[in-house]
């Protein structure tokens, strides 16, 4: 098993629900401890969401894309569909979305309402918020959270490549590599340079699935959860798909695979997919950008 922790001591949240620190964002106080899940895409980031969402204390929803949401810009089409798509994800009444909104003074605040919403109208203390983006934003998370647990899951990339020419998304050799380099350059940078005090975890996504109650144990240990057996039994999530085709009209092939019970069957895809070429052009360019040996690495652990 591959397994990263930085900065991390045992502790338990039972009872937590706000941070008592005061943040130089202002008097706000921000949930104690949420947990953070980023990463490249088609790495595992939904599938690790959904399996600690079965916890009983911990809410997990659909990515939020927080970060990407201009609060300068709030009468803004684009801003007001992307909040909109935000109430309908997590079912909130209007009258009730409208006020969280009214209240936030930034993105962090209104996630952060909105993600507390969901976690007690569930019956849950905590919440999970999972966008491949946050690894590009560790900045940001820790300042408004200080206690935030952030994990990063990595996958082999040359299955993240074949998954996403299967999906029909970033599927060049030039698009894949440079956006892998972007997000696996930020996690490892920030490995390289740990920010005092904050709780950074890296698992692989195949360790995940062939050997799901080690891991989740291990994810739960992170996060300062007790084990709960059911976060390991992954039987499928069906409704994340519904909602957002419902919502967007956009038929995910992440979230259509989500309906699945967990499987090793994604594990080594790329082997029917990806030729020998387009792996040489990807190292080509990966190399460039001084990364290679990273790509190498994740590539030998899954063999």
């Amino acid at each position: 098993m591959s397994l990263l922790i930085l900065n991390w001591r045992g502790f338990s949240c039972k009872g937590r629900k706000e941070s008592e620190v005061k943040n130089r964002m202002g008097d706000f106080k921000y949930t104690a401890e949420p947990i953070f899940i980023g990463g490249m895409f088609k790495s595992g980031t939904t599938l690790l969401r959904a399996m600690i969402g079965q916890h009983s204390a911990v809410a997990g929803g659909l990515e939020t894309q927080w970060f990407n949401m201009l609060w300068q810009d709030k009468k803004n089409a684009s801003f007001m569909e992307h909040a909109e798509r935000l109430r309908g994800f997590y079912q909130i009444e209007n009258a009730v979305f409208e006020q969280l909104l009214f209240q936030s003074k930034n993105p962090e605040q209104f996630i952060d309402l909105v993600l507390s919403h969901y976690a007690a109208s569930n019956g849950k203390r905590r919440w999970v918020e999972k966008t491949p983006g946050n690894i590009l934003h560790l900045d940001r998370i820790y300042n408004a959270w200080p206690e935030a647990r952030v994990i990063h899951i990595a996958r082999d990339p040359r299955d993240v490549f074949a998954s996403l020419k299967q999906a029909g998304k970033w599927d060049t050799v030039e698009v894949f590599a440079d956006l892998w380099c972007t997000y696996l350059g930020a996690a490892e940078e920030y490995k390289k340079n740990p920010a005092p005090g904050k709780a950074f975890f890296e698992v692989l996504y195949e360790d995940l699935v062939v050997n799901p109650v080690e891991t989740m144990r291990n994810v739960l240990g992170f996060v300062g959860e007790p084990w709960e057996p059911q976060t390991a039994k992954f039987q499928g999530k069906k409704d994340d798909f519904e909602k957002v085709l419902d919502l967007t009209g956009k038929a995910s092939t992440t979230l259509e695979r989500l309906g699945q019970p967990l499987s090793q069957n994604r594990v080594g895809i790329w082997k029917e997919l990806v030729t020998r070429e387009e792996i040489a052009e990807i190292h080509k360019r990966v190399e460039e950008k001084g990364l290679l040996a990273l790509m190498k690495k994740l590539e030998r652990e899954v063999r």
